[in-house]
């Protein structure tokens, strides 16, 4: 009678877009399903990643950060401090390494923790393709901490031309998908910025360049989107270098494969993903990427009670006949996904497969210029772009932000943001 009545342990890895809308839906089931959900990640605070770039450029955004205890509490969840060390899925139990402060100082010492159910939302990172150069000279936008290192990177640079020691910034990106693009947009908007508030720099100062091996801006976008970001990037004085790969990155530059430099400041490599180092560590099957290989249920292959959800994970998706993207839209519909899996009880039968439904897609460049397109039958899609668009692609973190505080909650704090945004500066270095 007591086993009976013990409550199922569901852990999750990784506090991203994916794993926090799990752990909140699931946590707030919880009494009712008689399970305990544990969220972990070695972070203190959750962000939302799509807008790394405009915290980079210091237009704001980390002030939407938000605690995981506070998210715990309102969402009837634990949450446990440390980053994952090991798995022994046999076992059913995962390590988890010591944690200690910026001055070394031991926090928390290793742990063991025990699961009846695990997934694994771990995420990814920025792949280099194992060029030189890349991880000692180039920002690679993972995480708000390194947008925030940029961000003051970026002030020092102005600083540096504002007094003369500099004649002008330079500024490289490698990579013309949304991030990229995204990245080269708001990076000119903030400068004018500056130069309205402070005049630390002028216009004419700033040479911002973005590089790709494609033959157009978001190449894997719709034509018109493409053609759209190409306008709306030369608009704001972005170089576009095209069909050109980086064989090196020093210093003072990037080198391009056939020979030619790009002189750069500051650089920024924005190009690919790939599955986190650790990833190779958990005995799991993985792909050429180091994304974990799961099933239509999203199971890791060869292992019971054992999930993968965002970029961590490949997941096949027959009407393409390639692995899902790694973006948000994705780890959102999943973690909606396994919410409904993982409550199911044995007289509800096998669950259906997971299927992605493409809503289409949103790239920001500005505070007014949006594009977008949303997929039709047959391979075509419906561009669009200017108010409507930037309208959703506001309403992005909208219901991101509904899905772990509520709606109540969530218009409150977006109502809170408008009347900030009317005193607070327009950008913000420091």
């Amino acid at each position: 009678m007591e086993q009976a009545c013990m409550s199922r342990s569901i852990v999750i890895v990784g506090g991203g877009a994916g794993g926090a809308e799990l752990a909140a839906m699931l946590g707030r089931r919880s009494r009712r399903l008689n399970i305990e959900v544990t969220l972990i990640d070695h972070a203190v605070r959750h962000f939302w990643k799509p807008r790394l770039h405009e915290v980079a450029a210091g237009l704001g955004g980390e002030g939407d950060a938000i605690s995981y205890l506070a998210l715990a509490r309102a969402n009837h969840f634990r949450f446990r401090l440390g980053s994952l060390m090991y798995l022994d899925a046999e076992a059913r139990i995962l390590g988890l390494d010591a944690v200690t402060n910026e001055q070394g100082k031991l926090l928390l010492p290793k742990r063991v923790l025990p699961y009846d159910t695990l997934v694994l939302a771990v995420g990814s990172q920025v792949n280099d393709f194992g060029t030189p150069g890349v991880r000692e000279h180039c920002l690679l936008l993972d995480d708000s901490a390194r947008a925030l290192s940029f961000q003051k990177h970026l002030f020092e640079a102005l600083v540096q031309v504002s007094q003369g020691a500099s004649e002008r910034l330079r500024i490289g990106i490698v990579g013309a998908g949304a991030t990229g693009v995204e990245l080269a947009a708001e990076l000119c908007n903030s400068i004018r910025a500056v130069q309205d508030s402070t005049g630390l720099i002028a216009a004419e100062q700033l040479e911002v360049t973005v590089i790709d091996m494609a033959d157009r801006p978001l190449a894997n976008n719709a034509p018109a989107v493409s053609k759209f970001a190409e306008r709306a990037l030369a608009k704001l004085g972005v170089t576009l270098r095209l069909n050109s790969g980086v064989a090196q990155v020093t210093e003072h530059g990037f080198v391009l494969k056939d020979g030619q430099t790009v002189p750069c400041d500051l650089k920024i490599w924005a190009s690919g993903v790939i599955g986190l180092p650790l990833a190779a560590d958990l005995n799991l099957t993985l792909d050429r990427s180091r994304r974990i290989l799961c099933d239509e249920n999203l199971r890791c292959v060869g292992e019971e009670d054992l999930y993968a959800l965002g970029d961590c994970a490949y997941v096949f998706d027959p009407k393409t006949e390639r692995a899902l993207p790694c973006t948000a839209q994705v780890a959102h519909q999943q973690a909606n996904y396994l919410a409904r899996h993982l409550a199911r009880k044995p007289r509800d039968g096998a669950s259906k497969p997971f299927r992605y439904r493409d809503r289409g897609s949103l790239v920001s460049f500005g505070a007014i210029s949006t594009a977008g397109e949303v997929p039709l039958h047959k391979q075509r899609a419906w561009t669009f772009n200017g108010y409507f668009a930037r309208v959703g692609y506001l309403m992005l973190q909208f219901m991101h932000r509904a899905t772990l505080l509520g709606w109540r909650k969530t218009l409150t704090l977006t109502f809170a943001d408008a009347l900030k945004r009317t005193a607070a500066p327009p950008v913000k270095l420091h």
